[in-house]
């Protein structure tokens, strides 16, 4: 374990589960799948990074309460409201920039799925961290053999089929429909995973130059911030985003600064169920 890297959690994943409904009984095998899925997330994450090195991203419209025990009130970043994947990372990264050396490894780990093999998955995380000491000027993407053509994941498709090594991205889809993932899976291609990471300045070199300016507003809007909420610029700031996600906005046109890792089979599932039936 990389003693300062970091792994970042990130909470939005959460917010749909397989299709269940908020009402009635299984709105509490609901509460339970999330809070499960948290607790493991967070187990996971200290496999990479120690306990004061995890951070979360949070949305405020959804309640914070209670994180404050699983993680320091200062590693938990509070968007006031959803706008999209690429910003509430940006927000991430913004507050990691303000703490950090550009070189930190950083990680970030979504929380909306399940695993068979825990040693096997937390392995690749370990691998992960090492390939970004070995070279952190790619991003890196952890990819899962598909065990179907899912409609609700995004795809990747590696220049070569390797199992020890990160090989370059030759083509990155985002939820597929079931025929165009057949074809996908028969040219190689894993399940994004959504699982990534690099060093903190090659994760900010994703975001072209038109995000500059929301950097830089992000940055100042985070000064004097309480730990664990949201000041009034950042507020304001937001209502003015246009909504974007990573995986479509910034991943798929940033191919050349990518790698992907291939993880072994660990019974890595998402929660959530493919549109289609197979």
């Amino acid at each position: 374990m990389e003693s300062d890297s970091w792994c970042v959690l990130l909470a939005s994943r959460l917010n749909t589960l397989s299709g269940l409904s908020e009402r009635g009984p299984t709105a509490t095998l609901s509460s339970v799948l999330r809070r499960n899925s948290f607790a493991d997330t967070v187990r996971r994450a200290e496999s990479v990074a120690r306990s004061e090195t995890i951070a979360l991203v949070a949305t405020q419209s959804r309640g914070v309460q209670g994180l404050e025990a699983a993680l320091p009130a200062a590693n938990i970043f509070v968007q006031p409201c959803e706008r999209g994947t690429a910003y509430e990372i940006l927000l991430a990264l913004m507050h990691l920039e303000s703490r950090l050396p550009l070189e930190t490894p950083v990680l970030f780990l979504p929380s909306d799925h399940v695993v068979g093999d825990e040693e096997v998955f937390t392995g690749s995380l370990r691998e992960m961290i090492d390939w970004i000491g070995r070279d952190s000027k790619p991003v890196y993407l952890l990819g899962a053999a598909p065990e179907g053509p899912h409609d609700r994941l995004g795809y990747i498709v590696p220049w070569y089929d390797a199992m020890n090594t990160a090989a370059g991205v030759y083509e990155f889809v985002e939820g597929p429909d079931v025929s165009q993932a057949r074809k996908l899976i028969y040219a190689g291609g894993l399940w994004n995973t959504f699982i990534f990471g690099s060093s903190l300045g090659s994760l900010i070199g994703l975001f072209p130059p038109w995000y500059d300016a929301a950097m830089r507003s992000i940055l100042a809007a985070l000064k004097g911030n309480v730990a664990g909420a949201c000041s009034n610029e950042l507020r304001h700031l937001y209502e003015n985003l246009v909504p974007k996600d990573f995986a479509l906005d910034i991943l798929a046109k940033r191919k050349d600064q990518l790698n992907v890792l291939r993880m072994p089979r660990c019974g890595w599932w998402p929660l959530k169920a493919p549109r289609q039936s197979r």
